[in-house]
């Protein structure tokens, strides 16, 4: 039940963010729309901003893992930034609400959680210590997620469909050689 709360107080969210801004969101309008009490909201989210930082993890992990393949994640990396620059005023108003170490511990390890999966596709019968692989994992995420980062920084302002193809270009064969190398 308490998961289908907050799936139905995030689909109330979403429709109110076709026609109003998220600092103009009220607890009341979602709880009203959604045919629950305050009450209830208050046992899930500390506010609207907490809601909406709750629905984009969702959508965004979600996202992520949809494309956390070797042939998949540049084309889920470019949906993701696309998705984000169509909807830059509630991206900045999010990532505006969470503090800088919730926002980069998620991102980051979503980055993780992919390259978790594009490491195991690409490693066959590579043998690594565990250290090394996963220092392989942590470093291709860090790099793809550095880039977001900069890219929030400049508000979208780089074409998402140039920066991924940038970033892929230099990545394209990179993790398969860094297994062998540490091999």
């Amino acid at each position: 039940m308490s998961q289908a709360t907050k799936e139905l107080l995030a689909r109330s969210l979403k429709e109110q963010l076709l026609t109003t801004r998220l600092n103009r969101v009220t607890v009341s309008g979602l709880t009203a729309q959604a045919g629950i009490n305050r009450q209830t909201f208050y046992y899930h989210f500390a506010d609207v901003y907490d809601l909406a930082a709750w629905v984009f993890e969702q959508e965004i992990a979600n996202h992520i893992m949809e494309h956390a393949s070797y042939d998949q994640w540049a084309d889920g990396y470019r949906k993701l930034l696309r998705y984000m620059n169509a909807n830059m005023e509630q991206t900045q108003a999010v990532m505006n609400s969470l503090s800088h170490r919730r926002r980069d511990a998620f991102f980051l390890g979503q980055f993780q959680l992919m390259m978790e999966a594009i490491v195991t596709e690409l490693e066959g019968d590579i043998v690594l210590s565990t250290v090394d692989r996963q220092f392989i994992v942590d470093h291709y995420a860090s790099i793809v997620h550095g880039h977001l980062l900069r890219w929030l920084l400049t508000d979208g302002q780089e074409d998402p469909d140039m920066l991924v193809t940038r970033i892929q270009k230099i990545l394209r064969g990179s993790v398969r050689d860094a297994l062998e190398r540490l091999a």
